[in-house]
């Protein structure tokens, strides 16, 4: 029996959930159809992820302070100053977003090198960084505006408009790798052009919703010390956090990389497919986000806490779910990506990993997001340095070089991980519970 916190849930939840879905099908879309050209072209659309993530790690924190920021005043009825928010927060997106986007563009082949690109696929990964680039600011930029959407509930309308976004990727990426028609075949090239031209629809619908709202008519666009200081009060945990998500994510997908093309390329399949669940799971976390900080004030603290457990038990029904298809579907899932049989049997067996980190995955995500928005940033940070960017690495290395386990050990690295900042999620959740507990049954008896 759903109860009226359960629907409230899901009308955020689901929305946000399978926004991130579809988010992430912008990227496999590209894998599924470039596929068709070849091992060496997924590598190289695959080897870009590392660098657009490190960017878009920046966009993600700025637009997570920001919904946590939005949800407290949506809370507190303060409905007149999203705008403010959203123009302070846009001037250092653009300004310092922008200044990285540049850097990126001019030193882009030094990177991709870095990552582990290998000579054999290194030009088509160039074609395909360079062009995509823009669409990775453009993407910075809806994602901010789109915080303020999350940050007053409003997830099925950014559902709508990034599921727009996808389907004009989708078909410009059909229409330019393939040339079909009267448009020309341009291959990796293509699959850059069509993320573009879903980022520009995206943005230019997002952007028309907020000048709907009235929103660019709040506020101004000048720093203040007053909104630094809370901004960046919120923003350096989460920033923290995911910088230290990326730092280990990049070392570890370097030493991926150096298994040579045919391992790397079966592990950004399934990196890709794994995505799916985990960009699930994130919008989870987002509506846990929303929900706890719209129910922050003392007087409030009984929703706070029915909404963990609606989080807590609709992350388990979902990872059910998720592990049961992905597990018993292996082959099919694995098959969709590549076409070559050969990879078949180490292909399954990773997606086989892919199904067990479901459970760990969604419930470190739905916790980690109430923890941000009890204001418990800095803690979720110095896990997230310990167990990703400290201890993944290392058990990594034990796993690849020491004990010779090739790509199957890598995968157990993430498993570990994954469920090391599960662990210690759940444990400072629950630190949190029973002082919220503890407070609310004082206020009561004042009351």
């Amino acid at each position: 029996m759903l109860t009226s916190y359960d629907k409230n849930y899901l009308r955020i939840g689901l929305p946000a959930a399978l926004e991130g879905v579809l988010m992430i099908f912008l990227s496999n879309a590209d894998i599924i159809m470039v596929g068709t050209l070849g091992t060496g072209a997924i590598a190289a659309v695959s080897i870009f992820t590392q660098p657009r993530m490190m960017l878009l790690t920046v966009a993600r924190s700025v637009a997570a302070a920001v919904t946590i920021l939005i949800a407290e005043r949506f809370g507190r009825d303060q409905h007149d100053t999203y705008g403010d928010i959203l123009k302070k927060t846009m001037v250092l997106v653009v300004v310092f977003l922008g200044l990285a986007h540049v850097g990126f563009f001019l030193y882009l082949d030094s990177i991709l090198l870095w990552m582990g690109a290998q000579q054999d696929y290194l030009p088509d990964a160039m074609i395909y960084g360079l062009w995509t680039l823009p669409a990775v600011f453009l993407t910075s930029v809806t994602t901010l505006m789109q915080a303020v959407m999350f940050g007053r509930g409003e997830s099925m309308r950014v559902l709508s408009i990034n599921l727009q976004g996808n389907g004009v990727n989708v078909v410009l990426n059909a229409l330019l790798i393939f040339g079909l028609g009267p448009f020309p075949e341009l291959g990796v090239l293509g699959a850059a052009l069509g993320t573009v031209g879903g980022s520009v629809w995206s943005l230019i619908r997002t952007a028309q919703t907020m000048y709907t709202w009235g929103i660019f008519n709040q506020g101004n666009y000048c720093l203040t010390r007053e909104y630094l200081h809370e901004f960046l009060g919120v923003f350096g945990g989460i920033f923290s956090e995911q910088g230290f998500e990326r730092i280990g994510m990049v070392v570890y997908t370097r030493m991926v990389a150096e298994l040579g093309t045919i391992p790397y390329a079966v592990h950004a399949i399934a990196m890709n497919f794994c995505d799916f669940y985990y960009s699930f799971c994130n919008g989870m976390g987002k509506a846990s986000t929303v929900l706890a900080g719209h129910n922050r004030d003392m007087h409030k603290q009984d929703e706070w806490r029915r909404y963990l457990w609606s989080g807590m038990r609709w992350s388990l029904i979902f990872s059910i779910a998720a592990f049961l298809i992905t597990f018993l579907l292996r082959e099919e899932i694995f098959g969709i990506y590549a076409h070559d049989p050969s990879l078949m049997p180490l292909g399954s067996l990773i997606i086989a990993y892919v199904a067990v980190v479901s459970f760990p995955e969604a419930y470190q995500m739905v916790c980690a997001g109430i923890l941000r928005a009890s204001g418990k940033t800095t803690q979720v940070a110095a896990y997230s340095f310990v167990s990703i960017t400290v201890l993944r690495p290392i058990i990594t290395y034990i796993f690849l070089y020491e004990l010779n386990m090739g790509l199957e050990g890598g995968w157990m690295s993430l498993v570990l991980d994954q469920s090391i900042r599960a662990t210690c999620a759940g444990l400072l959740l629950y630190n949190v519970y029973q002082k919220i507990t503890t407070a609310h049954g004082s206020y009561s008896k004042q009351v």
